[in-house]
């Protein structure tokens, strides 16, 4: 962890911020923090105000890191805590049982349209003026955008209030079988997965395809496939598959990375781990058998409440309201955290090409070391090029430091719903083990295995991993998913049990322990760790 003189921290530092490693645990540059982390926490505050929370999120860079703070919001004029709370209240219990609806009916097909339009707009041919308008018009869209994400945040409370009734009367006390029972349904991550698995059995089908996949890096397979008919055909077949699913990375936030679009040998990477696995492993199967054990739990919590009436009600009422939640949490994943966030890249690299040719900036690239208004004043004529060399030289420097995890002093709980959500989604912090060869995590999904670890922190490295293997990696997103049909467990540095990585892991049934803190740092390649994702444990065998 740093200290005060590697991360200096404000002297007038308020609040309690938190390292928002699960979606950042990279420095961000300028714009990528102003574009895409500062709205996130301008259209959340939106959502949530409007709902009449008494939360605003702030989001701000210490260090190039981004870091999280829950302010509270002041009473309007003539406004008591009681008429809030009360109002608030009504609001969201309005909203939960709406949310899939609004989600499916309305607010996500309004956003595709938008999207359209930036996947198939070819900036070059714009001149200046309209290139910044459309630039502004983007980052609106964005905004837009994560205020949707905002109102979806009650969608994660209706699967709580799901989790915590099914825990209370029907699992004596598991906190897992809750969500699985929310599990099991068609989502854009199964629909990704589904179209590189078919990949995959193209490859299996045909010998030279299986050689070159399983002797050869995923860049040395993607110069090579143009060279043979076979590759030819799959690599006609791969693009189709990427103008669905090519706009993502392996982070949120990060527009300096290319996407899968660009750079394929990320896909690639992981039909090869695909390739491995036979026919009856598939995602066919891992939605088969997620379907069937949510089956399996609403069954069984219907028989347990047969004899009561009311708790039966009371639970259907909440299962129809919390329903929708996997497939909004995969799908608003696909649609805002990624495709939305990756096509404000494209816009940027040409005003960053633009100002390059003027002789303003050195790179294309280092547009993003910019802030908008300065983009805008450099469009204009402004040499930023020492700025940018500055910035560009501090930024490395802080991605050699581990920042804090928090800084200041933590709230006492407002018992706002959202606040629920995100300690959940998050995780709460745990109590280190004082044994070195155990890890504490949080408990994500059931289970117990023993394999080889294997450390992930970006998806150029998953190309290494084999079925079966442990999987230590900082976070995973959507992009990361088809690694679970590969994995025996995962065990995530950041995280809670609403996480990303845990919901995918209770899909696929493999275990997971969330939110160690240290797994990256303290595992090493090849050693055999024990995964205990019932009990949050992670052993160090050898």
């Amino acid at each position: 962890m740093a200290n005060a003189t590697d991360f200096p921290i404000p002297a007038d530092l308020e609040g309690f911020w938190i390292w928002d490693r699960l979606h950042c645990p990279r420095p961000l540059t300028p714009l990528e923090h102003e574009l895409l982390v500062q709205s996130t926490g301008t259209g959340f505050s939106k959502a949530i105000g409007e709902m009449g929370s008494g939360i605003i999120a702030v989001c701000e860079m210490y260090n190039y890191y981004a870091y999280l703070c829950g302010v509270a919001r002041p009473l309007a004029p003539g406004e008591t805590q009681e008429q809030r709370n009360a109002a608030y209240e009504k609001s969201v219990a309005e909203l939960k049982p709406m949310v899939g609806d609004k989600w499916n009916n309305e607010w996500l097909p309004a956003m595709k349209v938008k999207l359209a339009r930036g996947r198939n707009t070819d900036y070059s041919g714009y001149p200046d003026k309209g290139l910044l308008a459309r630039f502004d018009e983007m980052r609106n869209e964005i905004l837009d955008r994560w205020y949707i994400h905002g109102l979806l945040l009650y969608s994660f409370a209706a699967a709580n209030d799901f989790s915590d009734f099914y825990k209370e009367h029907i699992s004596a006390g598991s906190s897992m079988e809750g969500y699985e029972a929310l599990q099991g349904f068609e989502t854009e991550a199964t629909k990704s997965s589904r179209g590189l698995w078919n990949l995959s059995r193209t490859v299996r089908a045909d010998a030279g395809l299986k050689t070159l996949f399983e002797t050869s890096t995923p860049q040395e397979i993607a110069k090579a496939l143009p060279n043979s008919a076979a590759g030819k055909a799959l690599l006609a077949d791969l693009n189709t598959y990427l103008e669905d699913y090519g706009w993502r990375a392996d982070s949120v936030y990060e527009l300096t990375q290319p996407a899968w679009r660009e750079d394929p040998s990320i896909p690639i990477g992981a039909i090869q781990g695909f390739i491995a696995s036979d026919d009856a492993h598939g995602p066919e199967s891992q939605l088969a058998s997620a379907i069937k054990r949510r089956e399996e739990l609403l069954a069984d919590a219907r028989k347990k409440l047969a004899g009561s009436p009311d708790l039966l009600k009371q639970f259907e009422a909440l299962y129809d309201a919390a329903k929708s939640f996997t497939a909004i949490v995969e799908d608003h994943n696909h649609w805002i955290d990624q495709m939305g966030d990756i096509t404000m890249r494209y816009p940027c690299l040409e005003i960053g090409k633009r100002l390059v040719a003027r002789g303003l900036l050195d790179a294309q690239d280092d547009v993003f070391m910019l802030y908008s208004s300065e983009l805008h004043l450099a469009m204009a004529g402004a040499d930023y090029r020492n700025l940018v060399k500055q910035r560009k030289a501090d930024k490395d420097a802080f991605a050699r430091v581990v920042p804090p995890p928090a800084m200041g002093v933590p709230a006492p709980p407002t018992g706002d719903p959202v606040e629920d959500v995100l300690v959940r989604f998050f995780g709460a912090p745990v109590e280190p083990s004082a044994d070195p060869s155990i890890l504490q995590g949080i408990a994500a999904s059931p289970g117990t295995v023993t394999g080889t670890a294997k450390v992930v922190k970006t998806l150029d490295e998953a190309s290494k991993l084999a079925k079966g293997d442990i999987m230590v990696c900082e976070m995973t997103l959507p992009p990361w998913t088809p690694l679970f049909s590969t994995v025996g467990a995962v065990v995530a540095d950041t995280g809670g049990i609403l996480s990303h990585c845990a919901i995918v892991a209770r899909e696929y049934r493999i275990p997971c322990v969330c939110g160690t803190g240290v797994g990256t740092i303290t595992i090493k390649d090849g050693q055999t760790v024990t995964v205990d994702g019932s009990k949050g444990i992670v052993r160090i065998e050898s």
